[in-house]
C-alpha cells in the first residue's frame, strides 16, 4: 500500500510540474517586458522576470530591470533588494544606478543607503576591470550575446562616428553594404530629425537565422531594439535594419530631450524609413511598400481609426492590431512628407512637446487647418495613389524559384527544372542580392522588385554563391508556363 501511495504522490507532483508554465528565454523576456512596462503592467512584468530568475538567478541586467520596475511601482525596498542582487551578480553601470529616472523613488528612500554600501563594498573588493561609461550597457549586452550564442559566428567591429558596436554574421561584402546603408540613413536622420548621434553606444547585431529564431522566438518577427539594453537585433540588412536603427536614433533624441513620444510617432518614423531614397537634389523621398496597400485597403473600406483617437493610443492598444496601426502611422507621415511638412512638423512637435505630447497641436499648426480636415485630405490622397503592385500573378514574368530570407539577401531554396533561373546558371543555395538596380535584402524586397515584371523580359540578377558573386541575365517566362 505504501508503494502505491508513493507512486500516486510522484504522479501528482508530475501533473503539478506540467501545470507550471516554463520560464521565458532571455529573448522572450526582452520582447515582453518593455511592452508590459509601456502598458503600465509592471506587476506582470515583475512576475515574468521572477519566473526567468528561477532559472537564471544571477543575470545582472535582468535584476537591474527588476529594480527599475519595482521602483516605478513604489516598492522601494523591493527595488533595493533587486539592485543589491544585481550588484552582487556583476552590475557595474554606476551612472544608471545614480541617474536612471525609473530609480528616483529608490534613491529617495532610506533603502538607497544599503544599495550604496553594497556597491562600495563590491567596488573595493573587485578587480579594476569594471566596464563603465556611455558604452557600458552595450558592452555588457555584447558579452551576454556572445555567452549565449558563441563568438565564433560573429565578427566584432566598432564605429565610433555612429556610436555603434557591431556584431555581424554576414559575409564581408554584405556587411559593408549594410553599413553604407546605415551611414546614409544616419546622415539623413541627422539632417531631417535628430540633430545628434545617440549619446550612448548601441550594440547592433546582424544575427544568423538560427540565432535570430532563438532570440526573437517568433519567425515572423524581423528584429528588435531594446533601449534599456542598448541592443538592436535584426534578421536582415534591409527594411528591418533600417526600421530598428531609426528607433536607435529616435530613442537617443528622446533621451537627450527628456521626452517620451507616443507610439504612433515612434513606429511611424521607423516604418517610414523601411523604404526611402534621396532625390536628385538630396531631398528625402519616401517610397511605397507593402504597408502602403494595408493603408489603402483600410481607407477604401472606411476602417481607419479617426486621427484624434489614433494619436492618443497607448502602446498596448497600438500593438493589439499592429498590421493596421503600423500601416496607418506610416501612411500619415508619408502624407506629411508629400506635402513638404514632415521635417517642419517634427521640429515643431519636439519644441511644443510639453504643451501637447500627442502631436495634434503641431499637426494643426503645420497644416493651418483642424485635424478633421487634414484627415479627410489624407484619405483622398491615399485613395488617389492606389495600391502598390506586390503580387506575382500567374501571368507575370517569373524566374522559377522558391526563396527564403537570409541576412544579406534571399536564398534560392529550389529552382524549377528547365526554368529561367536554372537556364541562367542560378542554383539552389545561391543568394540573390540585386534584381536590376534594386538591392534585395528580404523576400519583401524580392516581391516588390518582381511584381511588375513581364513574361519575355530580360532582367539582370546578381547573386552570391559562397563568397563569390556573379551577374547573369534571366529571361523571364509566364508563371502559367511552369509546371509544378
Amino acid at each position: 500500500m505504501r508503494h502505491w501511495l508513493i507512486v500516486l504522490a510522484v504522479a501528482s507532483l508530475a501533473e503539478c510540474a506540467h501545470a507550471v508554465p516554463p520560464a521565458p528565454s532571455r529573448g522572450e523576456l526582452e520582447l515582453a517586458v518593455p511592452r508590459l512596462v509601456a502598458a503600465d503592467r509592471g506587476t506582470e512584468a515583475l512576475a515574468l522576470i521572477e519566473s526567468y530568475l528561477t532559472i537564471h538567478p544571477a543575470d545582472p541586467q535582468v535584476l537591474f530591470d527588476a529594480s527599475r520596475i519595482a521602483s516605478r511601482l513604489g516598492d522601494s525596498r523591493g527595488a533595493a533588494m533587486y539592485a543589491i542582487r544585481a550588484l552582487r551578480a556583476g552590475w557595474t553601470d554606476d551612472k544608471a544606478l545614480d541617474e536612471h529616472p525609473d530609480l528616483s523613488r529608490l534613491r529617495a528612500h532610506e533603502s538607497w543607503e544599503q544599495v550604496r554600501a553594497v556597491r562600495h563594498q563590491m567596488r573595493d573588493s573587485a578587480p579594476k576591470l569594471a566596464i563603465t561609461g556611455n558604452d557600458a550597457i552595450a558592452r555588457r549586452s555584447l558579452q551576454s550575446w556572445l555567452a549565449e550564442f558563441g563568438g565564433g559566428r560573429y565578427r566584432i567591429e566598432e564605429n565610433a562616428s555612429l556610436n555603434l558596436i557591431l556584431a555581424s554574421a554576414v559575409e564581408p561584402e554584405g556587411f559593408r553594404r549594410a553599413m553604407n546603408t546605415i551611414e546614409t540613413l544616419s546622415a539623413t536622420l541627422t539632417k531631417n530629425f535628430f540633430s545628434e548621434i545617440q549619446p550612448d553606444t548601441v550594440l547592433l547585431i546582424v544575427a544568423t537565422p538560427a540565432d535570430a529564431n532563438k532570440f526573437l522566438h517568433d519567425p515572423q518577427h524581423g528584429g528588435l531594439y531594446v533601449h534599456e539594453d542598448r541592443r538592436l537585433v535584426t534578421r536582415d540588412t534591409g527594411a528591418t535594419l533600417r526600421h530598428e536603427y531609426t528607433h536607435v536614433r529616435h530613442y537617443g533624441q528622446m533621451q537627450q530631450l527628456n521626452q517620451r513620444h507616443p507610439i504612433w510617432i515612434q513606429e511611424g518614423l521607423a516604418t517610414l524609413f523601411e523604404d526611402w531614397k534621396l532625390g536628385p537634389s538630396g531631398e528625402l523621398v519616401i517610397l511605397p511598400n507593402l504597408r502602403t496597400n494595408d493603408a489603402f485597403d483600410r481607407v477604401r473600406q472606411h476602417q481607419t481609426m479617426p486621427w484624434v483617437d489614433f494619436l492618443a493610443l497607448d502602446s498596448e492598444s497600438f500593438m493589439a492590431q499592429p498590421q493596421w496601426n503600423y500601416a496607418q502611422a506610416r501612411s500619415m507621415l508619408m502624407y506629411f512628407a508629400s506635402q513638404g511638412k514632415l521635417t517642419s512638423w517634427y521640429r515643431l512637435y519636439t519644441a511644443s512637446w510639453k504643451d501637447d505630447s500627442t502631436g495634434r497641436r503641431a499637426i494643426e499648426a503645420s497644416f493651418g487647418a483642424p485635424i478633421g480636415k487634414i484627415e479627410a485630405q489624407w484619405k483622398e490622397w491615399v485613395h488617389d495613389r492606389g495600391r502598390q503592385d506586390s503580387t506575382i500573378d500567374p501571368g507575370d514574368g517569373v524566374m522559377g524559384t522558391t526563396i527564403s530570407n537570409l541576412p544579406d539577401g534571399v536564398r534560392i531554396d529550389s529552382v524549377q527544372p528547365s526554368g529561367p533561373a536554372l537556364r541562367a546558371g542560378i542554383r539552389a543555395g545561391d543568394v540573390i542580392t540585386n534584381i536590376g538596380a534594386v538591392e534585395i535584402r528580404s523576400v519583401g524586397d524580392y516581391l516588390l522588385a518582381m511584381a511588375d515584371r513581364r513574361s519575355g523580359e530580360n532582367v539582370k540578377v546578381r547573386f552570391r554563391r559562397g563568397s563569390f558573386y556573379s551577374i547573369v541575365e534571366v529571361n523571364l517566362v509566364s508563371g502559367h508556363s511552369l509546371t509544378p
